[in-house]
């Protein structure tokens, strides 16, 4: 018989799933999982227990053959749900002439039993429980895409098998992430149990763009532009873009690198409960299309640049460690030419291209003081989001405050310096422009959160070293916090395509510039026959003079401000007649 028990507070770490960085859900409405530590392989924390207590109040299924597989975390927060087979069941008991008779599985039954099969019995029962919330609590489902497969969450990486007696014990629990070819495996089940992240992190904007294409603004005037020694790059042929805009910058496969126009609502790197639907990850992939390499072949992708999944931009891929070795002496650089924040001459300059909330029109003016000004604030890195900046650096505090500088380069559009999104009135063009950026279904988005206009601004990080939310605590705490920057005071900014929603940030690293990169001979370097030199024996070095300078003229909320013009346009025309 089937046996059920009421979900609990287990002994398996839960808590360790929670993220306090996050603030948007970028596809799904559990994004809390993103960026967080995988403390499965670290015993620092964690109390020895006995391996039964980790499994009470656990949830058993009858799957045949006298084998249970238990279950607990259904009904956790974070979706995350811990499986095995149960190593000491028994799911029949027959009473005959005074004669009891008990039938439990055979080691050799439990060793039959592959991974695939238990993912399959917890997404059932996933379901089971969704279907439960839709009816009795309301649950609105977004998209189905939300509750993937057994295959699919294979597919995402977002199943991890762990050794449940060293964790038990309070060791290293050797956690590995699975990937589809795992699915036929049968482990040992007396030691080893399966972590599932059944509603994983999506981050469905990774495939509204190709990865194996250039961006479309290459081709446009006044768009996307790459300088590289001088000259600018070409786009080739084969690597136009089709029905889907492209990602791809600029490539040099001889230095090794790759520039990238990132989309805003992914991350980087993977997270705990998704390895296919980050910036590595996707562009991994696509190298490998490209190259009609085999998946499984191995090969080198860095980021120089890390940037926060909300972020779009310009954002390097390095393909060779020479090149990742270059760019690290690069940053190095620019750390000690920017401590005194005047020099941006040497190592990599960066420019971040944003749109702020002006709650306070006298803010217009005030902003457009600070321009070509260091900017300084203090930070408490360690605080959670929304971080604490303040101006002046406290002088008793057992707190480690960072020191932020920043510089702000630009303000307003080209035409005019801010763009009014408060009106009362539907059919007027600040109406629309604020439903635009923020929620098209809010009846006021802009009066909501108190802003009157929005402003587009260029600013430049300062420091030797970026901090954590630097340019957004920074911007908000001179009062104009980034549009779409909830935890901040910037609202929300939807996006939906093709069934999904995420959101999105108006922020977008929008020129990158450092020196241009060539071979050299290390002393003592051997050369080969043809009179080539081996990649072992050279190095990069930076040219004297010649600059790789990429920069994006638009950016995702540059339509709406274009056509917010051309209405100020008309109507000026209009007024005159």
């Amino acid at each position: 018989m089937t046996t059920t028990g009421r979900f609990r507070k287990t002994s398996f770490d839960h808590t360790s799933n929670h993220s306090s960085n996050s603030n948007s859900n970028n596809g799904n409405h559990h994004h809390h999982n993103n960026r967080r530590r995988d403390r499965s392989n670290s015993h620092g924390h964690r109390k020895p227990q006995s391996k039964s207590d980790l499994w009470k109040g656990s949830l058993n299924k009858d799957i045949g053959n006298s084998i249970i597989v238990q279950m607990v975390g259904m009904e956790s927060s974070n979706h995350t749900v811990y499986a095995r087979v149960d190593p000491s069941c028994y799911t029949s008991s027959s009473s005959n002439n005074n004669t009891t008779t008990t039938t439990t599985p055979s080691e050799a039954h439990l060793s039959t039993v592959p991974i695939g099969k238990v993912i399959e019995i917890m997404v059932t029962e996933g379901w089971r429980h969704v279907a439960k919330d839709i009816l009795e609590k309301g649950l609105h489902v977004e998209t189905a895409d939300s509750y993937p497969s057994a295959a699919e969450l294979l597919q995402l990486g977002a199943v991890w098998l762990l050794n449940e007696t060293l964790y038990a014990a309070g060791e290293n629990a050797h956690a590995r992430r699975l990937s589809p070819k795992d699915e036929n495996l049968m482990p040992d089940w007396k030691d080893m149990t399966l972590r599932v992240y059944y509603v994983p992190d999506r981050f469905f904007v990774a495939h509204e763009v190709d990865w194996t294409k250039y961006c479309r603004g290459l081709l446009l005037d006044n768009c996307t532009s790459a300088v590289v020694g001088g000259e600018k790059a070409h786009v080739p042929v084969m690597g136009l873009p089709d029905g889907k805009d492209g990602v791809i910058v600029y490539e040099d496969n001889d230095i090794g690198y790759a520039v990238l126009n990132k989309p805003g609502g992914m991350p980087c790197h993977s997270t705990l409960s998704n390895h296919a639907e980050d910036v590595v990850s996707m562009f991994s992939a696509a190298q490998k299309e490209r190259n009609c390499e085999s998946k499984t072949t191995s090969s080198f992708l860095s980021l120089p640049i890390r940037v926060e999944p909300e972020m779009n931009g310009l954002i390097l891929a390095a393909t060779k460690k020479e090149f990742c070795s270059y760019m690290t002496k690069q940053f190095e650089s620019a750390a000690n030419n920017n401590d005194d924040g005047n020099n941006l001459t040497s190592g990599v300059t960066k420019t971040y291209r944003c749109l702020v909330c002006i709650k306070d029109p006298n803010d217009i003016d005030r902003i457009q003081s600070m321009v070509n000004h260091t900017i300084e604030h203090f930070v408490d890195a360690k605080s959670p989001t929304p971080k604490h900046f303040v101006r002046n650096k406290p002088k008793s505090s057992n707190h480690d405050w960072a020191q932020c500088l920043m510089r702000i380069t630009s303000i307003g559009h080209e035409s005019w310096r801010a763009a009014c999104v408060r009106s009362t009135y539907s059919d007027s063009n600040d109406f629309t422009l604020a439903h635009r950026l923020w929620n098209p279904n809010m009846e006021h988005p802009a009066e909501d959160i108190g802003v009157q206009y929005v402003m587009q601004i260029d600013v430049q990080l300062l420091n030797s070293k970026a901090r954590p939310h630097q340019i957004r605590g920074q911007l908000a705490a001179l009062g104009i916090p980034i549009v779409g920057d909830a935890p901040y005071g910037g609202g929300e900014c939807e996006m939906r395509m093709h069934r999904h929603l995420w959101t999105r940030m108006a922020v977008q690293i929008c020129h990158l510039e450092f020196s241009l990169p060539k071979w050299e001979q290390v002393e003592g370097g051997e050369e080969k026959e043809d009179g080539a030199s081996s990649s072992s024996s050279r190095v990069l070095v930076p040219s004297e003079e010649d600059k790789c300078v990429f920069h994006l003229n638009t950016a995702w909320w540059s339509e709406y401000l274009v056509d917010y013009e051309k209405y100020l346009v008309a109507e000026a025309a209009g007024s005159d007649e």
